[in-house]
C-alpha cells in the first residue's frame, strides 16, 4: 500500500471513531505494527506491541481496547475524548513516520 493511500485509509478510519473506539484503536495498532515491522498480527498482539511504545496515559487507553477485544472488560469511552484524540494523533504520526522510513 502506498503512503498516500495509507494516509487516506487512516483519515477515513479516524473519522469513524465515535461509537467504534475500540475497533479503530486496535486497527491503528495493526497498521502501526505493519508499517514499522512489515508484519501482520492479530489486533490484540498488535495492541500489546504498540502499548510498549506509548507513554503510560496513552498506553492505558489502548490496553483498555485490547482487554475489551479479549473479553476481559467492557470499554467505556465517555469522558475520554481528549485522551482518545491524543492517542489517535500519536498513533497516526507513528504510522506516518514508519511508512516514510520503510525501504
Amino acid at each position: 500500500m502506498s503512503e498516500e493511500r495509507c494516509e487516506d485509509s487512516l483519515q477515513e478510519l479516524v473519522e469513524g471513531i465515535h461509537g467504534d473506539e475500540r475497533n479503530v484503536l486496535l486497527t491503528l495498532a495493526r497498521m502501526w505494527l505493519t508499517a514499522a515491522k512489515g508484519e501482520i498480527a492479530r489486533k490484540d498482539v498488535a495492541a500489546e506491541w504498540a502499548v510498549a511504545r506509548l507513554g503510560e496515559n496513552k498506553a492505558s487507553l489502548l490496553e483498555l481496547a485490547r482487554r475489551g477485544y479479549l473479553g476481559h472488560c467492557e470499554g467505556c469511552w465517555t469522558g475520554k475524548e481528549a485522551e482518545l484524540g491524543e492517542l489517535v494523533a500519536t498513533m497516526q504520526q507513528a504510522i506516518g513516520t514508519s511508512l516514510s522510513e520503510a525501504p
